[in-house]
């Protein structure tokens, strides 16, 4: 197990965004975190993440309680976050966006004295991360305001597995893409899984893609989570169902 929250809740001006909620991720696996608008999915995610500091509760990253009061805690244990805007400056391009804030410096007088960058590093560093994820850009000089929203999402992916992200968050990935973006990055999900040996959560409104990416479903009402179930023993209407509140099961299944 690389992650599990006990009890973990957090309240807004006396609401409680998300109460008492019992999370397991295991070892490169992909679990989904589903729910109507309001449910907390992200808030749970933004307290797992540390953008929020929780007001109960544990979180524990590979049988250890963890101490997060910030995303800089977050990602010290390898917890890297994907968000729906992909989290990248589009402005930049894409070997600007994989170091933003952490650039490599120049081996030597220069770069220890002066402070002068080793811009061939970096973008030699951004060609072979993207080559393993199997992403083709046509040009990575080019903003990534000229690339498609997939293009985009994958560099916001490579930058957070580069990192040392060993538990990658997804906060609605195919939020926004055409058809064939869409397919790109599921792909991409799956590929990284495989080749990288991360565990995954997923916020997604799409129970199609849920239901062809992940494991292991766990529904949220109302800041509560109100049912668990493996995908391969369930199906999408029972899925719908537990989210609007038609069927109530707060199960584990682990």
């Amino acid at each position: 197990m690389v992650l599990e929250t006990r009890g973990l809740s957090k309240h807004f001006a006396g609401i409680k965004a998300i109460d008492t909620i019992d999370l397991k991720l295991y070892d490169n696996e992909i679990i989904a975190i589903v729910g109507d608008n309001g449910a907390g999915k992200s808030t749970l995610i933004k307290t797992i993440s540390g953008v929020y500091k929780n007001d109960a509760g544990e979180i524990f990253i590979n049988g250890e309680k963890a101490q997060i009061n910030n995303p800089k805690d977050a990602r010290s244990y390898g917890i890297e976050t994907v968000y729906q805007d992909g989290g990248v400056i589009p402005i930049l391009d894409a070997t600007a966006n994989l170091f933003l804030g952490r650039v490599k410096l120049q081996e030597n007088i220069f770069g220890k004295l002066l402070k002068f960058i080793d811009p061939s590093y970096m973008k030699n560093e951004t060609e072979q991360l993207l080559d393993k994820m199997s992403v083709t850009l046509q040009n990575i000089n080019a903003p990534l305001l000229n690339l498609s929203g997939g293009q985009r999402q994958s560099v916001a992916v490579g930058k957070a597995i580069y990192w040392g992200g060993k538990i990658l968050i997804f906060d609605e990935p195919t939020n926004n893409l055409g058809v064939k973006q869409e397919r790109k990055i599921i792909d991409l999900i799956k590929r990284i899984r495989a080749d990288f040996g991360v565990s995954i959560i997923i916020i997604s409104h799409n129970i199609a893609h849920v239901f062809e990416l992940v494991d292991r479903i766990i529904v949220l009402r109302s800041g509560r989570k109100t049912g668990e179930k493996l995908k391969d023993q369930t199906n999408m209407n029972e899925i719908v169902s537990m989210i609007t509140g038609v069927i109530e099961q707060a199960t584990d299944s682990n």
